[in-house]
């Protein structure tokens, strides 16, 4: 490569953050309790923003927030299914919220050491790299850098990772160049989920808009 990767993130960071509404990203709209944060998350999957807020605000409409893992365990699985299928996958996530309940309390949200909390959280049916590292990165302040669909793409496009490598493979290349600050990890993850929804997208990139297209080995 003829230029750092570094100079690749800090340039979607400075397009994308001054512009973009937090308030949009459903984590950003939750009581702000650990429970609360990490069922976002996981309603987050595989659908936009828009839904999965919703979704939330449904959960929280029922058991209120902060929200804890009794009140969970008492709306069941068949309730909260009802109470999410907004999000799609109803019944897939509310198993998964379930299983988080019944595994972990709020007090090792909040004060486990990250890595074994990390480890805990991907021994819960349900939970992948992408949720604990979220979940990690947004509340807990834990320098690590969670990998989502768009980031991959524009990841491998530039040339940096393989589309096909694993999760942890481009986790790991990725926090190789970057500081271990949560703050800025925090930028380059919303920014550069950013950049893959609106400019470097699955179908039709704009490259033509790519405030890193100089960069990028057009790997399409």
């Amino acid at each position: 490569m003829t230029y750092r990767p570094r100079d690749l993130f800090d340039a979607v960071i400075e397009y994308h953050w001054s512009d973009l509404e937090l308030s949009e990203f459903t984590v950003f709209n939750t009581c702000k309790d650990p429970l609360s944060i990490l069922i976002a998350i996981v309603l987050s999957q595989n659908t936009n923003d828009l839904n999965s807020t919703r979704a939330y605000r449904s959960i929280a409409e029922r058991i209120g927030c902060p929200m804890k893992p009794e009140d969970i365990l008492k709306l069941g699985v068949d309730e909260l299914a009802r109470a999410i299928r907004v999000s799609g996958m109803q019944n897939v996530k509310a198993r998964t919220i379930v299983n988080l309940a019944m595994s972990i309390s709020v007090d090792e949200l909040s004060n486990l050491d990250p890595q074994e909390l990390r480890d805990r959280l991907l021994s819960i049916p349900g939970i992948g790299y992408k949720t604990a590292d979220v979940f990690l990165l947004m509340y807990r302040k834990f320098p690590v850098f969670p990998i989502d669909t768009h980031i991959r793409r524009v990841l491998s496009r530039c040339g940096i990772v393989r589309v096909r490598d694993e999760y942890e493979v481009i986790r790991k290349t990725v926090e190789e160049y970057l500081p271990r600050d949560p703050e800025y990890l925090m930028k380059a993850h919303l920014s550069l989920i950013e950049h893959g929804r609106t400019i470097c997208r699955a179908r039709k990139p704009k490259c033509d808009q790519c405030p890193i297209s100089d960069k990028c080995a057009k790997i399409i």
